[in-house]
Formats: structure tokens, sequence, C-alpha cells
């Protein structure tokens, strides 16, 4: 049976619920997987899309796959079908201090990428590999999130989509007397998120990348937002399922051939 991305909806409530209540002081199986009900959503989207026999593999030793700068990387999330790399996903998130773990994350998702993607190119899963590399990133909506951070570089101009007011770069933005440009206000972290989940999908370092806004209260509702279509959860479950669906179109073809 195929489903709608609209059916996931409860799904990611549950998932944002179980999220704080792990973060909140979470105990017993759930203890640390702040995340663990979002796989149970990649899950749901494989099984019920073409591939109901997939394995999807999470933990440390089951979801290592090859990569090109190193010899292997664990997958948060490792889909394998008929003995083939259906995707590999990632799952992160952001609370509390923003700044420096903003960079943090943006070195890791990066690297992760790169990896993955020229292990791909040299075949390291074949010569014919249909691959979805996935990123989730939940992070915390707040006035910490919310903070526009000044850009200081001194001898080089930010590129564009990174200052708040990007109608100053022409006016405001440019060299002093001393051959330096100006600090001007940059946009919010989780801005700054979402033009970097774009910018992955944009190089195509990632097929789909989810940016899931969480407010910091009512941590109960389970409330969620996007910062965007192209970012959101939504977008990427609708990603994923026509991957699946073509997936498993192709292991029919295959069939009739044999």
């Amino acid at each position: 049976m195929i489903s709608s991305v609209h059916n996931y909806d409860k799904d990611i409530e549950h998932a944002v619920k179980t999220f704080w209540a792990v973060r909140d002081g979470g105990k017993g199986v759930l203890a640390g997987k702040t995340l663990h009900a979002f796989l149970e959503i990649i899950k749901r989207v494989v099984k019920e899309n073409g591939l109901p026999d997939a394995e999807v593999h999470t933990g440390k030793n089951t979801s290592q796959l090859p990569g090109f700068f190193r010899p292997h990387k664990s997958w948060d999330a490792v889909v394998i079908n008929n003995g083939e790399l259906v995707a590999a996903i990632e799952f992160k998130s952001q609370v509390g201090s923003i700044g420096n773990n903003f960079n943090n994350r943006s070195e890791e998702v990066l690297g992760s990428a790169i990896d993955l993607k020229n292990a791909v190119e040299e075949d390291a899963f074949g010569d014919d590999a249909n691959i979805f590399a996935g990123y989730i990133i939940v992070v915390e909506k707040s006035a910490l999130t919310a903070v526009t951070p000044k850009i200081q570089m001194k001898y080089f101009p930010v590129m564009e989509g990174f200052l708040l007011d990007e109608t100053q770069r022409e006016k405001e933005y440019k060299k002093g007397g001393k051959g330096v440009y100006p600090s001007l206000r940059g946009i919010s972290y989780l801005h700054r998120y979402d033009v970097m989940c774009k910018r992955l999908m944009l190089k195509k370092l990632y097929t789909a990348a989810a940016l899931v806004a969480v407010p910091n209260q009512d941590h109960h509702l389970g409330a969620y937002e996007h910062v965007s279509a192209e970012t959101s959860i939504e977008t990427f479950l609708a990603k994923l399922t026509a991957h699946c669906q073509v997936a498993a179109q192709i292991n029919e073809l295959r069939k009739k051939d044999l």
C-alpha cells in the first residue's frame, strides 16, 4: 500500500514529544535516544512504499558504510534492500549553546556527505547505485536561536544570503579606509540552518535535508514548525517516499528481466 505524506503528521508530533521527553530526563530503553521516534517514521515510510522487506540498520556495527576519505562511517540509519543500499540518513539536534555548535554541526554534515558522495562516485556501491542521502536536524526555536549575530569578517565579504538585510550589501557593506569590511547584522542561527540545508541539496550532497524547528515551551504538545517549505520534514518524507517507490519499481522490472 502506498501511503500519503499527510498521514505522518501525528507521527511527527509524537516524535517531537519523545524528543523533549527524553531530553527532559527520559529513562529506560529510550534514555539518550532523543531522535528514536523520527527513526520509526523513516521505517514506516520505507515499509509502506514498496520495500516491506527492507532492512533498516541503526546499530554502530551494522550501519557502517564505506567512505572514500576514511575506511567507514556509522550512519544513524542505513536502509538495505536485496543487498543494495537504498538510503543513508543522519539525525542531529541542537538545543542550548548555539554559536560553536552550529559550526560543529556544519562540519559534521559536510564531512559525512562529501565522504559518501565520493565513495558512490568511486563505485563503492556498484556502478548503478541509486542512494537517498538524508539529513534531519531538530533545532530549538527560542530567543537564543532567533539571535541575529554580527558578521565580523574583515578582509572578505560574506556570501549572499547571510546578511540580515541584503540591501545593505551595495550601500554599506564596503571596505572602509582601513581596508576592512564593517560589522553588520547577519541572519539568525535558525535561518543559518535553513540556508545550510538548502545548499546541501543545491550542491547535491544530500537528496533531502530537513530542519525541524521545535518551540522550547509546552513540550508535551509536540509542536513543530518549518522555516521554509523546501527544508520541511514533510518535503523530506515526500522525497523519501518517491525514492522508495522508484526503488520498488526498479526491483519489479528486474524480476521481469530474469
